[in-house]
């Protein structure tokens, strides 16, 4: 009989049959309350279903990987009860494209100065600083704001300024001209808005409400104290692991990815493989360095995401660098990735 475990360590069997149907819908309605589900009656059920589907291929995967068929495992997180069509639905990057031609386009910056460096063999800006606390979205397609933030974050930090953790509900309920708050929006336009109004607020003065979906409008007031400023972006190469890498021996740098995937939905730890998701960028991270697992010899990007750090590895993945086997980096990362500029 194989097993996975939730966050909480509770073991849950996958032996789905009626007379452990029982047991399992318990360990169901467990899960609902550690993540705050209330739905009931009939979305209860269609839930259940759904929960219970996924987790069959969760087991499915992770007794694939203990047979060293897989380089990541899987757990029963928060979208264990989301179908592939819904999770694939709530991610908030968009690219110049996606946002329309009405949308105004960020000014490109041109103040790149990463590209003169020698890489070392791994960096990680958490060990150095410059990287605040995982964050928690919510259910609003706000990733890209969070992207920005801890791009600007660890400029500041970098530039020799006291970390702080920056506010991501002014760039959404604020920066509305080229971006679309919890319906998507896009860092380079972040990045501008920044600039063109001398900075951004902490999340102290201006906390983080959208996480229920929707966007309230501009409190221009809790957006008068300026506490990280930057001067220019830059836009790493497209398509370029190596520029990225430099990139990432300078600071912190907010990428995009393609997130849609079953690997993202349910990852808990380990390496994910380029092949395992294209380049169809839906969900802006921020990548905070890099290095090779000992055992595997496969070398990896670290990435901070923004779905709390009950996701991942303590809210972290590993996706897989400068793989062989695919024509693009994984999962995107390299294809619109750009820095802040203090």
């Amino acid at each position: 009989m194989a097993s996975v475990g939730l966050s909480s360590g509770i073991p849950i069997s996958k032996n789905i049959i009626p007379d452990v149907e029982k047991k399992l819908h318990d360990t169901f309605v467990e899960w609902k309350s550690e993540f705050n589900k209330a739905y009931t009656g009939t979305d209860h059920l269609h839930r259940f279903v759904i929960w219970r589907d996924n987790l069959e291929r969760i087991v499915e995967h992770n007794a694939a990987f203990k047979r060293g068929e897989e380089t990541f495992w899987m757990a029963v997180n928060q979208f264990a009860d989301m179908t592939a069509a819904e999770f694939k639905a709530m991610q908030g990057y968009k690219s110049e494209k996606k946002l329309g031609a009405s949308a105004p386009v960020a000014a490109h910056g041109k103040a790149c100065s990463h590209r003169n460096l020698v890489p070392k063999d791994s960096i990680d800006w958490r060990t150095m600083g410059a990287v605040t606390g995982v964050k928690d979205q919510g259910q609003c397609g706000s990733c890209w704001s969070f992207s920005t933030t801890g791009a600007v974050e660890g400029a500041w930090k970098v530039a020799g300024n006291p970390l702080v953790s920056l506010s991501e509900e002014e760039l959404v309920q604020c920066d509305t001209a080229a971006d679309e708050g919890c319906n998507g929006g896009l860092m380079d336009n972040a990045f501008d808005f920044i600039i063109k109004i001398g900075g951004l607020t902490s999340e102290e003065l201006y906390p983080y409400v959208s996480g229920n979906g929707t966007t309230g409008t501009c409190k221009t007031k809790l957006e008068t104290k300026k506490i990280a400023k930057i001067s220019d972006f830059c836009d790493v190469i497209p398509k370029n692991e190596t520029d990225l890498e430099l990139a990432l021996n300078q600071q912190p740098v907010a990428v995009a990815i393609e997130a849609d995937q079953g690997a993202f939905q349910f990852y808990a730890g380990g390496i994910i493989p380029a092949k395992k998701c294209g380049t169809s960028l839906d969900h802006g991270v921020l990548a905070v360095g890099y290095g090779v697992d000992p055992v595997k010899k496969m070398k990896y990007w670290i990435v901070k995401n923004s779905w709390s750090a009950k996701w991942g590895e303590s809210g972290y993945v590993r996706i897989q660098k400068q793989s062989t086997k695919t024509k693009h980096s994984g999962c995107g990362i390299a294809e619109d990735a750009s820095y802040a500029v203090v």
